[in-house]
């Protein structure tokens, strides 16, 4: 049997280049970005109608607004999101004068205001500066960047396609959730709401933006939504950046996994008149307002943004 004979080596390895990361000129391959507050202002159309209908609402059932307005508040609080599609039938004045009239109330009420509500949205909602022309640069840049939304499907469907389709590579947002029959609170009818999404599914059937749906479990800052955008685009934490209005929202899910993040200081506040009925007449009489004079950055924050452009020095 021939002896086994290991050739000398003749040669040393290349020794490895070590680089600080900030040394590298590109490292980041995913941006995540949330939506609301950061690529647009959903506030916009959606404050305008609903103050011009607590008005008229207010005069027909000769109630004072503020008891109106926190009577909504309670449904979007309960259901985590002011475009819940069941948001006036599972009001406390739909059940106390039309609860044996609900298609009159569809017909008086609900129509009109979803109806104002998407002429405001055609009208008003537009992306903040520099936002489409960010995410050209990133396209043009071979970065990728995924919205992770906690607005119900339907609602990112609608807004993708009225602003950024095709240019963003998916959106991950959570399921709209049908109230169950043995729920306790729920709308007068449900077809109406459900009408609704099925008319919104199908104008956005066309969609360019690949659509992920969430469970409701996901919502932000769970980080599971975050971990299946990881797992989806192969990239570690370490190559993703998150830009984001929300601090106890998107700040901490992406502190959660080490993420780079990047507050969207420009989305957080809002204009005074804005503030009153979103953070005070919308709000249950019990409850603190979400958004104060302005909270102290956390640790985690890489850089604050006063424009969405300002991520792209930190790439």
């Amino acid at each position: 049997m021939a002896a086994f004979i290991q050739e000398p080596i003749t040669s040393e390895p290349e020794p490895v280049a070590y680089r600080l990361a900030s040394q590298v000129k590109q490292r980041t391959k995913l941006v995540i970005t949330d939506v609301d507050g950061t690529l647009a202002s959903f506030w916009d159309y959606f404050v305008p109608a609903l103050r011009d209908f607590l008005r008229d609402l207010s005069a027909r059932l000769e109630k004072p607004v503020p008891q109106l307005a926190e009577d909504i508040g309670r449904v979007i609080e309960r259901r985590g999101t002011h475009e819940y599609p069941w948001l006036l039938e599972e009001t406390g004045f739909a059940w106390e004068h039309y609860k044996d009239k609900p298609d009159k109330f569809v017909t008086e009420f609900v129509k009109p205001f979803w109806e104002a509500l998407d002429a405001n949205r055609a009208k008003y909602l537009r992306p903040y500066p520099q936002v489409m022309e960010t995410l050209q640069e990133l396209k043009r840049r071979g970065i990728k960047v995924v919205a992770l939304s906690d607005a119900p499907d339907y609602m990112a469907r609608i807004r993708n396609k009225q602003v950024f389709d095709g240019m963003l590579d998916a959106i991950y947002a959570l399921e709209t959730v049908e109230p169950d029959k043995e729920e306790v609170w729920q709308p007068i009818t449900l077809s109406h709401g459900r009408k609704r999404l099925r008319d919104l599914e199908k104008a956005t059937s066309t969609l360019k933006t690949r659509l992920q749906v969430l469970p409701k479990s996901y919502e932000k800052p769970c980080p599971d939504g975050l971990d299946m955008v990881l797992k989806h685009f192969g990239v570690f934490p370490y190559e993703t950046i998150f830009i984001g209005d929300s601090l106890s929202k998107d700040g901490l899910v992406a502190a959660s996994r080490g993420i780079r993040f990047i507050w969207a200081h420009y989305g957080y506040h809002l204009p005074a008149e804005y503030d009153e009925l979103v953070n005070r007449s919308l709000r249950p009489v019990l409850d603190e307002p979400k958004v104060s004079k302005g909270p102290t950055p956390a640790p985690f924050v890489e850089a604050i943004a006063a424009r969405y452009d300002e991520l792209l020095n930190h790439l």
